[in-house]
């Protein structure tokens, strides 16, 4: 581990004292083999040594992306540097767009539901500074979905045109007792509805895999119910980019699964999540129509949110909450903190050539 960097907050005698300011740091922009390069030596350290960092930074899911990015892309890491060495980074995919013009996004959207800088001195006010100019000196349109607005890039980035979406993450054990009368009975209505089930002869079955045969076999089923559920307003990580996601969990299977709930021989509802720690993040979820009546989508994260309690973890993350119907009714039953990520956009101006 590395020593408190300058301009940490430091505990001395029951008090917090400010060391000196950090040193100023440049920006180093790699592509190509560099960048493929960096991803699998120097990006490890700086996800290890950043604790807010999500799953979706992590080195194996950006590099399974990086590998299958279309040939119309190219990858840039954005490396903050001081002379001590790297000190926070950011992973974008510089295309081209149907106009002509180049576009930069973060690596991994939109699968990634958030989007940060990683590194030790992500959260340095400076830093992320440094590193959103950078990206506007990169002769492209920016477009950056799903940065948390309390972040340090999320404070940078507001000034820039943008669109905020809320979140939704549930602390563990779920506070059912906290909740109102009329949630507490709707919880218990619908787990009469599956308890009279399995009493009356049918056979219930909650699942989360373990292996990596197990994922891909789950994640057939899981693209197929969301099919499905949503033929009319499909899931971007299923449309374009479905096959892309299933070559990145068969590298990934050490940070993902997918929890089911079957009703006899028929697979109701699926859930992939990603894990960091003790936190989990729930990526897609999906749910077989025809059994709507029987709220299977609840069933399953009843199942999943009383597993991972047992099982140590503090913290379900239900990421995105779009305006698809219900919804946001769905994510308030569980009492989540909810908090707020933008999609920041830097257009370039519209007199220069593209």
């Amino acid at each position: 581990m590395t020593p408190p960097r300058p301009g940490a907050l430091i505990a001395r005698d029951d008090e917090l004292t400010a060391a000196p300011p950090i040193p100023p740091v440049s920006v180093r922009v790699m592509d190509g083999e560099a960048a493929h390069a960096f991803l699998d030596t120097g990006w490890p350290l700086l996800f290890e040594l950043d604790r807010r960092a999500t799953p979706y930074q992590s080195p194996r899911w950006l590099a399974a992306h990086a590998d299958c990015l279309p040939p119309t892309a190219e990858l840039l890491l954005l490396v903050a540097q001081d002379a001590t060495g790297p000190r926070a980074a950011l992973a974008v995919v510089r295309d081209h767009t149907a106009g002509g013009w180049m576009q930069v996004t973060p690596l991994s959207a939109p699968t990634a539901e958030y989007v940060r800088i990683v590194g030790p001195d992500a959260e340095q006010p400076a830093v992320a500074a440094t590193l959103a100019e950078a990206l506007t000196r990169l002769d492209s349109d920016v477009m950056l979905p799903d940065v948390p607005a309390t972040s340090a890039l999320g404070r940078h980035v507001s000034q820039w045109q943008r669109a905020v979406t809320r979140c939704a993450r549930i602390e563990l054990p779920v506070p059912y007792a906290a909740m109102s009368r009329s949630t507490r009975r709707d919880h218990r209505r619908r787990q009469r509805d599956w308890d009279a089930l399995a009493t009356g002869g049918h056979t219930v079955t909650y699942h989360r895999t373990q292996t990596a045969a197990e994922l891909l076999d789950a994640y057939a089923m899981l693209a197929h119910l969301h099919q499905r559920r949503w033929r009319d307003r499909p899931e971007p990580a299923l449309t374009s980019a479905g096959e892309r996601l299933r070559a990145v969990l068969e590298r990934c299977a050490d940070i993902a699964f997918i929890a089911t709930l079957a009703l006899d021989d028929d697979t109701v509802a699926a859930q992939l999540c990603l894990h960091r720690g003790r936190h989990v993040y729930s990526m897609l979820p999906a749910m077989d129509p025809a059994h709507q009546d029987l709220s299977p989508g609840h069933a399953l994260l009843r199942r999943l949110t009383d597993e991972l309690t047992t099982a140590g973890y503090v913290s379900l993350d239900l990421g995105r909450t779009t305006c698809a119907p219900g919804q946001a009714a769905y994510k308030a039953a569980y009492a989540p903190v909810w908090s707020e990520t933008l999609t920041a956009r830097r257009t370039l101006p519209p007199d220069l050539t593209r």
